[in-house]
C-alpha cells in the first residue's frame, strides 16, 4: 500500500543506507548530491505530518528538521549548500542525538559529554559526579554541583575551589549570594597572552566611573547594558592619543577608532577576586585544588572516558556506579 514515492525513498535511504560514493571536497559534486537529499528529507517530514499522533515519527522528524537547520543553507540561486561554521547545539549523531562538540581548550576539540566530579579537600571522598553536555563552559555547572552536594550528602559548602573556567563573574556573583550562606569561590588568576595591554591593566574605578590605561591616559565611561539588560560601563580612548603611545600596535584593533574597554555586570566581584589572587597565601591555598585532579585521573584510568550508554538517565548511572566503585 505504500506510495511510489515512498518506495523510492525506502529503497535509497533504507536499503541502502551508505553515503554517496562522491568527492565531498568537489562544491559541485557536493551541490548535485545535497540537492535530491534536502528535497527528499523535506518529502519525508511532510509524510510524517500525516503521522505525528505517533510519538516515534514526531521524535524523527523533530530531528530530521533539527539536521537540515543545522547544517543546511539556501545559496543565491535557492540551492542547498552545506552552511559555513557550526550551529548552536548542533546535533552530531543520529545513533546519539544528545552528543554535542565539546572544547578542552581553542584548539583541542572533541565530541561527546563531560563529566563534573567534586570531592571532599580533607577525605578526598567524591561528593558530585554529574553527566553534563560537552557544549559551553565547564562554569556553567557550578552552582548545580553546590546545589546536589548540599542536597545529596546534607554537608554545607563554605568553600569551592575550581580551575579557571569557573572564576567568571556570574559565578562570582552567585557564590557570594548564595542562599542561605555566601560560598567562598578559590580560583586562579586569569591567563592572557599578553598581559601588558589586557583589560585588567586598566584601571577602572567604579565609583568615579573612569578608567586609566597602563601608559596614564584616563578616559569617562558611558553607560551601557547588556544582553540581560544589566548596566555595564564602555570605555572609549582618544585614538589620537592611542597614536602617540608605544603600545598603540599591541592595544589597539581598530582601524577607525581608539582602544576601548567594557565592564560587566560583575565588574566588583571579579576585581576583588583579581585582587586576592595577588596573595601568596591565596594563592597557596588554590593548590589543594591538585587534589582533585588525582581522583579525576583515578576515574579515567577505570573508564570515565568510555561512555558506554546512550540516554542521559543511563549515562548518569554509570557515573554513579563507576564514582561509587572508586
Amino acid at each position: 500500500g505504500l506510495s511510489a514515492e515512498t518506495k523510492a525513498l525506502i529503497s535509497t535511504y533504507r536499503d541502502q543506507d551508505q553515503k554517496a560514493d562522491i568527492d565531498w571536497a568537489d562544491q559541485v559534486q557536493r551541490a548535485a548530491q545535497l540537492q535530491p537529499l534536502v528535497a527528499d528529507g523535506e518529502a519525508v517530514l511532510e509524510l510524517a505530518v500525516d503521522q505525528s499522533a505517533d510519538a516515534e515519527v514526531r521524535i524523527s522528524g523533530w530531528l530530521l528538521t533539527k539536521i537540515l537547520g543545522d547544517d543546511v543553507v539556501q545559496d543565491d540561486e535557492n540551492g542547498p549548500q552545506i552552511g559555513q561554521g557550526t550551529a548552536a547545539d548542533r546535533i552530531i549523531s543520529v545513533t546519539d542525538p544528545e552528543m554535542r562538540h565539546g572544547r578542552k581548550s581553542r584548539s583541542q576539540l572533541f565530541n561527546g559529554y563531560k563529566v563534573s566530579v567534586s570531592t571532599d579537600l580533607d577525605s578526598d571522598m567524591i561528593l558530585d559526579i554529574g553527566d553534563v553536555s560537552a557544549r559551553g563552559s565547564d562554569g556553567q555547572h557550578l552552582l548545580p554541583v553546590i546545589r546536589r552536594t548540599e542536597t545529596e550528602t546534607g554537608v554545607t559548602v563554605e568553600q569551592a575551589m575550581a580551575d579557571g573556567a569557573y572564576g567568571s563573574g556570574e559565578n562570582l556573583a552567585a557564590c557570594a549570594e548564595y542562599p542561605p550562606h555566601p560560598v567562598d569561590l578559590v580560583t586562579p588568576g586569569q591567563r592572557v597572552a599578553d598581559p601588558v595591554v589586557h583589560k585588567t591593566a586598566f584601571t577602572i574605578d567604579l565609583e568615579a566611573r573612569t578608567a586609566t590605561c597602563p601608559s596614564g591616559q584616563t578616559v569617562a565611561g558611558k553607560e551601557r547594558h547588556d544582553q540581560k539588560g544589566r548596566s555595564t560601563l564602555l570605555f572609549q580612548f582618544d585614538r589620537a592619543g592611542c597614536e602617540q603611545c608605544p603600545l598603540f600596535a599591541r592595544c589597539v584593533q581598530s582601524k577607525k577608532h581608539g582602544r576601548t574597554v567594557q565592564t560587566t555586570a560583575h565588574e566588583a566581584y571579579l576585581q576583588a577576586q583579581r585582587q586576592r589572587q595577588q596573595d601568596p597565601d591565596y594563592q597557596e591555598q588554590y593548590r589543594l585544588r591538585g587534589r582533585v585532579e588525582r581522583k579525576i585521573a583515578e576515574l579515567a584510568y577505570h573508564g570515565l572516558r568510555e561512555t558506554r550508554y546512550l540516554g542521559e538517565p543511563k549515562r548518569q548511572l554509570q557515573r554513579l556506579g563507576l564514582g561509587a566503585a572508586v
